[in-house]
């Protein structure tokens, strides 16, 4: 008789049991029709890293395990669906096939479009310091291949008529890009940001509210990592990230980021030794030869393409003209780095405080 009184008082215990384990820490959520409980589901940093467009990219997000780890698989896949949309060594991307149309008009989707109006706009404000044209005098000098050389002076001169963001004809309401014969685009300056900020896009789209992307050097972020606490993203020195003596950045210039972009380009990232002289893969798209007055250029921007166009762009320039760049581009900063020197902006500056 005492039977199913025992067993109603141990399942009120049970069920009280559960209710304060799931108040302890579980939650739930709800997924293929169902409501799944997960327990002590708390708020950390999930991350992810993968290889892709020639650099390990590395994704975390601050939120619970179960929105994280879908998150991060889907972030990933459209991220890696754009990398290979703007590849132009794979034959069916949307850059390849413009770059195989013999001088024809090439369907492409509208956010290509964007893509390439924003690199001829900041071509032609950075004097084309940058340019999208660029990939015959990369291929010349084998960057992106297995060996490389420096090419005779005659050899560049033959490219440099070939490498003209002008002639780069982009109609927006046709979707259509139109680049002359024997032109092609190599989008290394500009691909990483573009393909960080559309993993942005899909973790807003997910609900992730806090998040930080970076693709070799490429980085992104938004929300604070932790209640009060920024993302912070330290600068490498050039010359220990050259030596490869480990990671060693510059102490009073640490940026703490809650939203935004930061890019770095530096001639230690990619490069070959011939005859004793390192050229690096930043060749100035007006002489064709490698750009040799920086060791680094970072640039903040909102948006990572911009930022990634940029850094790029200045290290072009060099220590005052890229210095005179930043300045008059609103919402721009920028920090360089040069023999024995380094510059930050004023609101750069600011970042690190």
């Amino acid at each position: 008789m005492g039977f199913p009184g025992s067993w109603k008082k141990y399942t009120v215990m049970i069920i009280i049991l559960i209710v304060l384990v799931i108040i302890a820490g579980g939650v739930s959520y709800f997924r293929n029709g169902r409501v799944k409980f997960l327990l002590w589901d708390r708020k950390g940093i999930y991350s992810q890293q993968e290889f892709m467009m020639d650099t390990i990219v590395t994704v975390k997000i601050a939120d619970t395990k179960s929105r994280s780890e879908p998150a991060l698989t889907e972030t990933f896949h459209e991220m890696r669906r754009w990398a290979d949309r703007l590849d132009r060594f794979k034959p069916t991307s949307e850059i390849s096939r413009i770059n195989h149309s013999q001088g024809k008009p090439v369907k492409v989707t509208a956010e290509v479009i964007y893509l390439l109006e924003q690199a001829r706009e900041y071509s032609r404000l950075s004097k084309q310091a940058f340019d999208p044209t660029i990939a015959p005098l990369v291929e010349l000098w084998g960057f992106g291949q297995e060996k490389q050389r420096v090419p005779e002076d005659e050899e560049i001169k033959q490219l440099l008529v070939k490498t003209d963001y002008r002639r780069l004809i982009l109609d927006p309401g046709e979707n259509s890009v139109l680049l002359p014969a024997g032109m092609s685009l190599d989008l290394g300056g500009a691909a990483k940001g573009f393909v960080v900020d559309q993993g942005i896009k899909k973790l807003l789209a997910l609900g992730i509210k806090s998040a930080y992307i970076n693709a070799g050097g490429t980085i992104r972020v938004i929300g604070n990592k932790a209640p009060g606490q920024c993302w912070s993203i330290g600068i490498r020195k050039p010359q220990i990230a050259e030596e490869g003596k480990g990671s060693d950045y510059y102490n009073n210039y640490i940026v703490k980021l809650n939203q935004g972009s930061l890019a770095t380009s530096g001639d230690y990232e990619r490069y070959f030794i011939e005859e004793g002289v390192r050229y690096s893969h930043l060749l100035d798209p007006r002489t064709g030869y490698p750009a040799r007055e920086l060791k680094s250029a970072t640039i903040y921007a909102e948006q990572a393409l911009l930022a990634d166009i940029l850094s790029t762009a200045v290290f072009v320039l060099g220590w005052r003209q890229g210095q005179e760049l930043i300045n008059n581009l609103p919402g721009i900063e920028g920090f360089l780095v040069r023999d024995g020197s380094v510059w930050s902006s004023e609101g750069f500056t600011d970042l690190t405080k």
